[in-house]
């Protein structure tokens, strides 16, 4: 917008409001740098209330703590993919953050390496979730679902914080749920069966369906898709032999 003409370029630069929202995604996210990042929550003039960066390398802990002094109404952040940052880090921020009348109330961290349970504590403590860990919590989410390759959670969804408990593995990881009917009603204790994380059970790149009951392919990019979605790839009226052996290369 700021390349439009130069008076809509000043009003885009100097309206705080405009920027209480920043999202970062690809193919921005490997050039944002601590610099550029701060001069975009400045444009917002302390009113930053959501900071969505996604997969952002060359962000840094000190380049997140500058914008977290500087901030203090931000309630939405996400670091999800940032593997420069520090868990222990980001704990410490938070903790000097919250100290204001405001606090981060969502918070993404999907693809940080070293957290521990520890970590999962003091930030579900930050955060204000306080259900017990070792019971199913009576909190009732939007389901979680891997679909699009799309692997981070969205700040706008309803939950806290977007890693959990892996109910196979027991680790701190991105759960989803599976959004096949045939899934639908096999639960234990109230848990999905096949809910877990992608470490656990495959999923469909395109509809995020379990692969652990259905046929699929792995496509010529390693990724995997049921058949299903493989199908609707292919050009109206195409069949297949029940005992034809073939091998789908999908690229893009």
């Amino acid at each position: 917008m700021e390349q439009v003409c130069r008076s809509l370029c000043c009003v885009v630069q100097n309206d705080p409001l405009i920027w209480r929202n920043i999202k970062i995604d690809h193919p921005l996210s490997d050039k944002i740098t601590d610099e550029a990042l701060l001069q975009l929550a400045n444009r917002a003039k302390g009113q930053l209330c959501c900071s969505s960066l996604v997969e952002c390398l060359k962000i840094t802990d000190g380049g997140l703590k500058n914008v977290l002094e500087r901030n203090k109404r931000l309630t939405k952040l996400s670091v999800a993919g940032c593997m420069k940052l520090s868990i222990e880090e980001l704990v410490s921020n938070l903790k000097v953050f919250n100290k204001r009348d405001t606090w981060i109330k969502c918070l993404r961290i999907g693809g940080l390496f070293g957290i521990t349970n520890l970590h999962y504590e003091d930030l579900k403590l930050l955060l204000g979730v306080m259900e017990n860990t070792t019971q199913p919590s009576s909190v009732h989410h939007n389901p979680r679902f891997y679909q699009g390759g799309q692997l981070y959670l969205s700040v706008d969804d309803d939950w806290a914080i977007d890693i959990e408990m892996c109910p196979k593995c027991q680790q701190l990881r991105l759960v989803y749920d599976c959004p096949a009917e045939s899934c639908q009603g096999t639960t234990h204790q109230g848990t999905q069966m096949c809910r877990a994380c992608t470490f656990c059970n495959s999923r469909c790149k395109s509809c995020g369906c379990c692969l652990s009951n259905c046929d699929y392919e792995e496509t010529f990019c390693l990724e995997k898709r049921c058949l299903d979605c493989i199908q609707k790839f292919l050009p109206k009226h195409r069949f297949f032999h029940p005992q034809a052996s073939c091998h789908f290369f999908l690229c893009g």
